[in-house]
């Protein structure tokens, strides 16, 4: 990708809105991969506050090996929502934790609010509770990632 960092689903197509704290990829089914390298935080249901009956449970956090610079801040953890599949399972806490090279499938893209869809979010210096201040919105995101429009498909690899 532009950014250096490793495509997180392969023909997803860039979506979302400006307020949102994440970014949304469409793409039914796809297989989700870490953008970079580093440490499990968690990989397992729950940390969204979609859980409707037809919307997938599972997240996974990434605790960054090396920060990306964006401004005077670092964006030092990257999440995956609403994915369908884990590719491994990881309760929130368990030592030790799971090592994630940049490109390794971390699962599949699943369902919430009845659209199947990837939800990256990017989390800043260290804060992962998601307070106002703590993360990216979609279109900051989209800048860090490559400067990506809505609507653009994202390369095959």
């Amino acid at each position: 990708m532009p950014s250096g960092l490793f495509n997180p689903m392969p023909e997803g197509v860039i979506a979302g809105y400006r307020a949102d704290t994440g970014l949304d990829v469409m793409g039914i089914k796809k297989p989700v991969y870490a953008l970079a390298s580093g440490y499990v935080d968690y990989a397992e249901a729950g940390h969204t506050l979609w859980t409707g009956p037809r919307d997938t449970p599972y997240c996974v956090r990434i605790e960054l090996d090396t920060p990306i610079s964006y401004g005077n801040r670092k964006i030092t953890h990257i999440y995956y929502a609403h994915l369908s599949e884990l590719a491994h399972v990881q309760p929130e806490g368990k030592k030790p934790r799971t090592r994630i090279e940049g490109g390794d499938r971390i699962g599949t893209s699943g369902v919430a609010n009845g659209s199947w869809h990837l939800h990256l979010g990017f989390l800043l210096d260290g804060e992962v509770e998601q307070y106002w201040g703590t993360f990216l919105f979609e279109d900051e995101i989209r800048k860090v990632m490559g400067d990506y429009r809505k609507g653009a498909r994202l390369p095959k690899e």
